[in-house]
């Protein structure tokens, strides 16, 4: 639910700000209220950051090679509570199709399918916009990470406001559900109880295979049509799954606990796929530039990052006031909040720190 506006805030016509934007550093933690949140109450871990009197500032001039050739002389500011001491050019991957792949779930699906699959805990992805990745807006915030004591969030800092990123925000953007595990699963999200061996399902569209790559699925749903709806509305929820929330590479194989949870379309339905995927997400991103840092401008780093890594940038669109129609187009606020943007353009390094994390224009 999108917070309503208070004194200061946003034009009407601007994003909300998300609960977990904390403006001063003695605020507490706050949890957004949205679906499916077992949210914990206030606590005082943005209290984590060192005391302004105890932070030590420091500066670094840098040249940056443009893309015509040119040389601009920078001064870069840092303070010692930031995990990287200097800015790098960096090139994330996204490992799966992001929103792209929802195109092919709407071409794979019938129109009598898509009315039922939209009754679905997934149905709300087909109101998804085709989202671009941008790897250099996130690459940017992910330099701005401060220290945190939280494993199960993520802090930032922009000029002086604290931005918080936790599954509280997860939730209300993807509209998805990220209640605890319950205590039928293991520590990682799995049912216990799950048949051996290969699925119906699996036997019945990919005969003679015991195991499955997500390439083959891919293919499979942009070559065929599946006249059974149960059966289709079953495949589409795998990929949904494997393919976008838990992504990774496209030589791995589909999880076979997915092929004998979707059995059971309550069971898969009422789990909290929401917090597997946010997990999964952070624990990349936590980790993306641990031991990437270079000393030279000139060099960029590669790096992937897994899970649902759209739904951060989507967060990173609503810490800022106002963004141009040459990033990304705001189509006013909707539930969820993913759906409130659409046609996000790539933009270069350089660009999006010199109008975005150089400026004060922080909700």
């Amino acid at each position: 639910m999108r917070s309503h506006p208070s004194p200061g805030a946003p034009s009407p016509g601007a994003p909300a700000p998300s609960a977990s934007r904390i403006q001063t550093r003695s605020s507490p933690n706050i949890a957004a209220a949205g679906p499916y949140v077992g949210a914990p109450g206030p606590s005082s871990s943005a209290g984590h950051i060192s005391p302004k009197s105890n932070r030590k500032k420091h500066k670094m001039p840098i040249s940056m090679k443009m893309n015509d050739g040119s040389v601009v002389d920078k001064v870069l500011e840092f303070e010692e509570e930031h995990y990287h001491k200097i800015w790098f050019y960096g090139k994330p991957a996204l490992i799966s199709g992001g929103l792209v792949a929802i195109n092919l779930v709407k071409k794979f699906l019938t129109p009598t399918q898509k009315s039922k699959f939209r009754s679905t805990s997934f149905g709300h992805f087909l109101d998804f916009e085709p989202l671009v990745f941008s790897g250099q807006l996130v690459h940017c915030m992910l330099l701005k990470e401060v220290f945190h004591l939280n494993p199960n969030e993520m802090m930032f800092k922009v000029h002086e406001t604290l931005l918080k990123f936790s599954i509280s925000d997860f939730a209300l953007i993807t509209g998805l559900n990220c209640a605890e595990y319950s205590s039928f699963c293991n520590e990682d999200g799995i049912p216990k109880q799950l048949p051996f061996g290969s699925s119906w399902l699996c036997s019945k569209y990919f005969p003679g295979k015991s195991s499955i790559y997500r390439g083959d699925l891919y293919d499979f749903l942009d070559q065929n049509q599946v006249k059974d709806d149960t059966d289709a509305i079953k495949l589409v929820l795998i990929f949904i799954v494997d393919y976008i929330l838990l992504s990774k590479k496209d030589n791995k194989l589909v999880d076979k606990y997915l092929w004998h949870m979707v059995d059971s379309l309550d069971m898969f339905g009422s789990f909290p796929w929401g917090r597997k995927s946010f997990l999964l997400t952070l624990e990349y991103l936590k980790k993306a530039l641990k031991g990437k840092q270079t000393d030279s401008q000139q060099d960029v780093i590669h790096y992937e990052l897994f899970g649902f890594p759209t739904a951060f940038q989507i967060w990173i669109y609503e810490c800022f006031i106002s963004l141009p129609k040459t990033v990304i187009s705001y189509n006013g606020p909707k539930i969820p909040r993913i759906c409130s943007w659409s046609k996000a353009f790539k933009s270069k390094f350089f660009s999006l720190n010199e109008k975005f994390f150089d400026c004060e224009e922080v909700c």
